[in-house]
């Protein structure tokens, strides 16, 4: 195979763990009281010496109260606040694996979620405990079914309680820290099992180890530390149960001396209260947001001013909203790429850097990459285009308990596939310029296909359906767009128009926002299909120039 290799290589300790690396610094040491996190769900703040003695003093209370088995599972379902900082360390210290679960999704998605990650036990964020409760009780069912045994989580709340449930902190606060651990093989040794759809499916559980973080940190501070450093500040809004919001905050945050303000909800008004109360200087850029910026006076009315880069993982924009959107505030745009099974950074563009649009940039330290055609058997033109399969010290060792979605991602032993068709220049920048897999990439969030045809398929008036992505050039994102064929008893017109409205509303109630068929709910009278029989999805847009204005004002639930 042709392999392509990041430009620097560095070393990385095998035997450095989470607990460990949050107790060095990646600059100069800093002092216990520099601050690296508030939030405005508590209004708390955190400093860096705050943060290694309390999680410390935790891990000692759950030891006390539990004595939980090593590499123990513990579901950290909360929103973006100090606390999540607390959590997560005390767990990693305790010798535990945390499991990052998205407050806001449905019970039913959370009892998958149960499944996947088969938790021992629950910090979960008071206010959406009863969601929890029904979660785990759907979990057991499948599990059960699926001959598994599992009895269910300890549950503890946190921030809010509930009467009957240990709280965290406060029933586990002991005086004392529990001595730092240390592992020989940090390579073997369990730090999170995170949620993602890989290339296609429901969500699996993506287990990423202490070396894996501790790798990702390395690769970032080797790769450019000048943005990532004690005088970076960000308003950090994306949940930090994504992994997209997981290695930054988390670890290399406090690392590096950088201060993150954990935003628990996204709305652009507090956004920009806090962006000028914090003086940020580095901002995520999902399409949306981008979009904020560029058409509202919001960088007019409060204080953009320090602002230094903006972090984008998204198809370039065009020219009048990148002029729009250069003009209000002194940031840069930087092109990022990653993914859960890189434990967070792939490809990053450094300040320096000089590059043309539609790139992304170098690989961080240790990337090996190949670039694969004709469904893997052979190396792809020098260059590219072809499907990106990655190596090295950040990739996950593979999925929790699902050995076929190994056997898929993982083509060649060591390799990932990352269903990324990408072009990798002579001077090593990578640009992505297709996917392979069928995700719908609504706002940074990943959304399975299958997952939402399975709840289509499953209602009374569908036949079949299949989901595709439909792209909105106004927010620049693709929406889930769900085509049905109806059952024949649906004759008259208006009968079928209520019915693809039932079917919007019922499956909309069944998912989270992010999985929400915005793009509508399309009458069919056939799907494309291979000769096998397999649903070509992205054929399905191609459905709608079929249907005069007036069908698809019919025809489609709009939103």
């Amino acid at each position: 195979m042709r392999i392509y290799k990041s430009s620097t290589t560095i070393s990385i300790p095998q035997d450095l763990n989470l607990t460990e690396l949050l107790h060095s610094s990646g600059e100069p040491d800093l002092h216990p009281s520099h601050l690296i996190a508030k939030d405005n769900l508590t209004n708390r703040s955190l400093t860096i010496g705050e943060l290694r003695e309390r999680a410390g003093r935790i891990a000692n209370g759950l030891k006390t109260s539990y004595n939980p088995r090593d590499g123990s599972r513990w579901a950290v379902i909360l929103p973006n606040s100090v606390e999540y900082l607390e959590v997560v360390h005390a767990v990693l210290w305790v010798g535990g694996v945390a499991c990052p679960i998205n407050h806001a999704i449905k019970a039913e998605e959370i009892g998958h979620a149960f499944s996947v990650t088969r938790p021992d036990f629950v910090i979960v964020y008071g206010p959406v405990l009863p969601k929890v409760l029904e979660g785990a009780g759907i979990a057991a069912s499948e599990l059960k079914d699926g001959g598994v045994a599992w009895d269910g989580p300890n549950i503890i709340t946190v921030i809010e309680r509930a009467e009957g449930y240990a709280h965290f902190p406060d029933d586990f606060l002991l005086s004392q820290k529990l001595a730092i651990p240390h592992y020989h093989d940090t390579k073997s040794r369990l730090a999170t099992v995170h949620l993602s759809s890989g290339t296609t499916g429901k969500p699996k559980g993506v287990e990423l180890t202490h070396y894996n973080f501790v790798s990702n940190v390395y690769q970032m501070r080797a790769h450019d530390a000048t943005q990532l450093n004690r005088g970076t500040r960000v308003v950090a809004f994306t949940p930090y149960a994504h992994i997209a919001n997981t290695t930054m905050p988390l670890f290399l945050g406090p690392f590096m001396g950088m201060m993150h303000h954990a935003m628990p909800s996204y709305d652009l008004e507090t956004f920009g209260q806090l962006v000028d109360s914090n003086k940020a200087t580095s901002f995520q850029g999902v399409p949306s947001v981008v979009l904020s910026f560029a058409n509202t006076d919001i960088t007019k009315r409060y204080d953009f001013s320090n602002a230094e880069v903006l972090n984008v993982g998204s198809p370039p924009f065009k020219k009048d909203i990148m002029d729009r959107l250069m003009s209000k505030a002194p940031w840069r745009l930087n092109q990022v790429y990653g993914m859960t099974e890189g434990a967070g950074y792939i490809a990053y563009q450094r300040a320096s850097d000089k590059l043309p649009e539609g790139v992304v940039g170098h690989f961080v330290p240790n990337i090996e990459a190949v670039l694969r055609i004709n469904d893997g058997k052979e190396d792809a033109p020098e260059g590219g285009p072809g499907e990106l399969w990655l190596r090295g010290p950040n990739i996950t060792r593979g999925y929790a308990f699902n050995p076929e979605a190994n056997k898929s991602a993982f083509p060649r032993d060591g390799w990932y596939n990352t269903g990324d068709i990408c072009t990798i220049s002579k001077d090593g920048v990578i640009a992505v310029v297709g996917r392979t897999k069928e995700l719908i990439k609504y706002k940074g969030f990943q959304v399975s296909p299958t997952e939402l045809e399975g709840y289509l398929n499953s209602h009374p008036c569908v036949v079949e359906a299949g989901v595709g992505p439909w792209w909105d050039e106004s927010q620049l994102t693709e929406l889930p767009t769900a085509y049905v064929i109806l059952k024949q008893h649906l004759v008259d017109e208006r009968d079928r128009k209520n019915a693809l409205k039932e079917i919007h509303g019922a499956i909309d109630a069944r998912v989270s926002g992010y999985k929400k068929l915005r793009g509508g709910v399309w009458e069919v009278k056939a799907l494309p299909k291979n000769p096998t029989g397999k649903i070509l999805r992205k054929q399905l847009k191609d459905q709608r120039s079929g249907l005069s204005s007036l069908d698809r004002d019919d025809r489609r639930v709009k939103l």
